[in-house]
């Protein structure tokens, strides 16, 4: 891939790095991710120094991924939120303040670059755009098919606390009170159904007689 003979430096690290950091965290470089990566930048830049921010991200493809590999950010410590809404968008604000900045994948200016934008339309088959193709161009691209703008958070900017914890009389597991006096399981709600089988990991550690 050509990525120009100047090193291009992308969340504080060359840009050889993070697509090396992308391809182990997400198994392959991702055009998303690699795209995504853009997007952090850009919004990282136009937050002040030194704040603690939180994201909250418009897709659940590729683009979350980018967000916890490049900033503090992650599903399990809870700042960022992820939305099904399936617009390649992020949000990173602060989060006392409320306000931050929102990048978004622009299709119009997407429109210069015809590669990129048959990828993400997808109006032409996987194999019909070659992974290294659309590498190149996005990383030609850059910033080039994104555009971005400041924003004050009106909503999701909350911070989800952990419920009280109860023991599920049915199943003797803990969970979170706020679901009820039985789990969530065990109210017909779950997404499993148990089989008679149960591994007991426990056991394994006991040496057969």
């Amino acid at each position: 891939m050509r990525a120009g003979k100047r090193v291009i430096f992308l969340c504080g690290r060359p840009l050889e790095e993070c697509l090396n950091a992308i391809e182990q965290f997400h198994g392959w470089k991702a055009p998303g991710m690699v795209l995504g990566v853009f997007m952090v930048d850009w919004a990282l830049e136009r937050l002040p120094p030194g704040i603690e921010a939180d994201a909250v991200v418009e897709t659940r493809h590729c683009l979350p991924d980018a967000v916890q590999l490049f900033t503090p950010c992650t599903v399990g410590n809870g700042w960022m939120k992820v939305l099904n809404w399936d617009k390649f968008a992020l949000s990173l604000f602060d989060r006392r303040k409320k306000n931050g900045f929102r990048v978004w994948f622009d299709l119009q200016k997407a429109q210069r670059v015809p590669e990129l934008y048959q990828w993400f339309m997808r109006t032409v088959p996987k194999k019909g755009l070659p992974l290294e193709t659309l590498l190149d161009r996005i990383l030609e691209a850059g910033r080039e098919v994104l555009s971005a703008g400041p924003v004050s958070m009106t909503d999701l900017y909350q911070r989800h606390k952990k419920s009280g914890i109860r023991v599920c009389p049915e199943c003797g597991e803990a969970y979170a009170a706020a679901q009820g006096t039985i789990c969530r399981s065990c109210n017909g709600k779950g997404y499993y159904r148990l089989e008679d089988d149960r591994d007991d990991a426990s056991s394994s550690l006991v040496d057969p007689p």
